[in-house]
């Protein structure tokens, strides 16, 4: 792809000032790039002749295979560097569990059923009142000098708080990218 050059018309220098994707129209200003003047302009120039609005794909950064346009590496290389950066653990430690495509399994029967070759463990987070926030959001719709100083009754909000936190059972499952369960023994010597 190509792009257009924009010069200002009353400019007696005629210098290029913006550039625009020839396909889309899509402008990319020299200005926004914290560089000498030339690579300002040619990065602002690559920047429109290679145009992310009409690009349909990148090439994967590690493989060469084209992938989506959202992502610099194909699906294939990031479950792969997922899979090499995470700590490997005994499927038998892991209670609740995320594939890798995000779906949660309450057990990784469950996700040995549904094909999964290898797990993320998950980290359990329950309910709960941060005491900072409930302080700041008092103190944020008073004058700017309020302090918790002015408030009356924090020790009782805080220990009403510390109990209502340490009640809580219930909670959201999020995956731990770190610590992987892989779950076909074949697997285990290989990559995914």
């Amino acid at each position: 792809m190509s792009a257009r050059v924009l010069i200002f018309q009353d400019d007696p220098e005629q210098q290029p000032r913006l550039y625009a994707c020839d396909k889309c129209g899509s402008v990319q200003s020299p200005a926004i790039y914290l560089a000498r003047d030339e690579v300002r302009h040619q990065t602002a120039r690559e920047a429109a002749e290679n145009c992310y609005n009409c690009r349909e794909h990148n090439t994967c950064s590690d493989c060469g295979e084209q992938c989506s346009k959202h992502f610099t590496k194909c699906d294939k290389c990031r479950r792969t560097s997922a899979f090499d950066r995470a700590e490997k653990v005994d499927a038998a430690t892991v209670e609740h569990c995320f594939g890798y495509n995000g779906g949660f399994y309450q057990e990784v029967e469950e996700a040995v059923d549904a094909g999964e070759p290898w797990v993320f463990d998950a980290t359990f987070t329950p309910f709960r009142i941060d005491p900072d926030n409930i302080i700041d959001n008092i103190l944020d719709d008073h004058h700017e000098d309020a302090s918790v100083d002015d408030l009356k009754g924090v020790d009782a909000l805080l220990a009403a708080i510390g109990a209502f936190n340490k009640a809580q059972t219930s909670g959201s499952y999020f995956p731990d990218n770190k610590r992987i369960a892989v779950l076909d023994a074949a697997l285990k010597a290989t990559q995914p």
